[in-house]
Formats: C-alpha cells, structure tokens, sequence
C-alpha cells in the first residue's frame, strides 16, 4: 500500500493564522504566556507561576485620595484613608491659601468615624527660616494639635500660597505611636519663609485620616493628593 507524502516545503509556505485557528491560551513550552489576556493596565508578574497583575502592584506608592478645594472649607479631611494596608504614607499639598491673612496651618489626625483627635498628645518642633536668613523656629509639648507654619498670606497668587510635603509614618499601627515630618514653603506677608519640621503623638490610637486647618477663618483654597507606600 503507497502512502502520500507531504513535502516540508509545502508546509513550510503555509501559516498558521493565530486569530482565528488558536482559542483559549497557549502552553509556555509552545511559546505562550500560559494566560489569557488582560485589561488595561495590567502587566505580566512572574512568581513561579505567570500570573496577571494590575499596575497598583508594580507602583512605590498609591493615590487614596485627591482633593481640589475651591471654595470656603473650615476643614480639610482626608478620611478613612489610614489602615493595615499600608504601614506608612505621604501628603503632597501644591496649594494651600487662608482666608484669614496672616494665619497658620494646623493638622490633627482623625480617629474612629473621623472624630478629630484633640488630647494633648501632640509634639513637634519646626525650624522656620525666610528670605533674609532669619530663623523664626516654633515648637509645641503636649498640646491638641501640630503647627505647621507661622502666618501664610491669604494673597490668592502663586506668591501668596502655601505648599507642603507630609511624611506619615504609622498612623494606624496601635504598637507605635505616630511619627510626621513635613517640608513646607509659603508667603508670609513680605517674606518667603520656609520650613523643616517633625513630631510625634503621645499616643498609640489607631487613626483613621487626618486634618488640616487654619488657627483662624477658613481655607480657601487646597490642592492635595494623599499616598500609601508600598513596602
């Protein structure tokens, strides 16, 4: 009995066509991924197996919230945003202006359903310098909350507005207390100060969010986006 042959040239000159001929997902020993395919944004993880991760996973850092404040507020909360999730996180504020000339920020955490926390716990101490090298430091022991600044102009221009970066290290951890240090730049009527400072709280609460305000009128104006950091 004869047998037909089929040259390998004659294979050679065909293809495959993958859109149509393979479903489902292709073996990695035959040259696939093993996986089907994903959605926007997501990458491919490798932990011993190949696995489909979203972009959250790959990042230092991950937005909890932004806020664009742009009218009268007595308050700015950033709420229910600490939790075991992450250990530690960081506040970028690009603008922040009073309605109150000459007025300063202050911050307080919140606890529990966002009930401000005012127990005399807070400590912190701030080296504040300006335009002509003149150092205006201020510190607080044992007081409700955490001075950021001395008096901002509530000049509504990139010269009157206040800027600040917030570290937040373990807010919500019960085991330690709290740790903050924050780096702030701002107008203060015809000086340009700027200010280093740190602190700590006298207390191992479990806090939730945190607070910011004026120690007098309101803010009009914030620009804010709060980070976890991924360890």
């Amino acid at each position: 009995m004869a047998f037909a042959t089929i040259g390998t040239r004659g294979i050679q000159a065909q293809s495959v066509d993958l859109s149509s001929k393979v479903t489902g997902t292709l073996p990695v020993p035959n040259g696939g991924l093993g996986i089907a395919s994903g959605s926007t944004g997501q990458f491919l993880k490798f932990t011993g197996t190949e696995t489909l991760a979203s972009a959250a996973d790959n990042a230092a850092h991950v937005k909890l919230e932004h806020k664009n404040v742009t009218s009268a507020a007595s308050t700015i909360n950033f709420e229910q945003k600490f939790s075991a999730t992450y250990k530690n996180y960081f506040l970028l504020c690009s603008h922040i202006t009073p309605s109150t000339d000459n007025t300063s920020i202050y911050m307080r955490f919140l606890t529990g359903t966002d009930t401000p926390f005012t127990t005399t716990s807070y400590n912190y101490s701030c080296t504040d310098y300006n335009n002509t090298d003149t150092n205006n430091s201020f510190f607080g022991a044992n007081v409700a909350q955490a001075r950021f600044t001395r008096g901002i102009d509530n000049d509504n221009t990139d010269v009157g507005r206040g800027s600040f970066i917030l570290n937040i290290m373990t807010p919500n951890d019960t085991t330690h207390p709290p740790e903050y240090l924050w780096h702030a730049s701002y107008r203060n009527v015809t000086q340009r100060p700027m200010a280093v400072g740190s602190g700590t709280l006298n207390s191992t609460s479990a806090f939730t969010g945190i607070q910011f305000y004026m120690d007098s009128g309101n803010v009009a104006e914030f620009t804010g986006t709060l980070y976890g950091i991924v360890e």
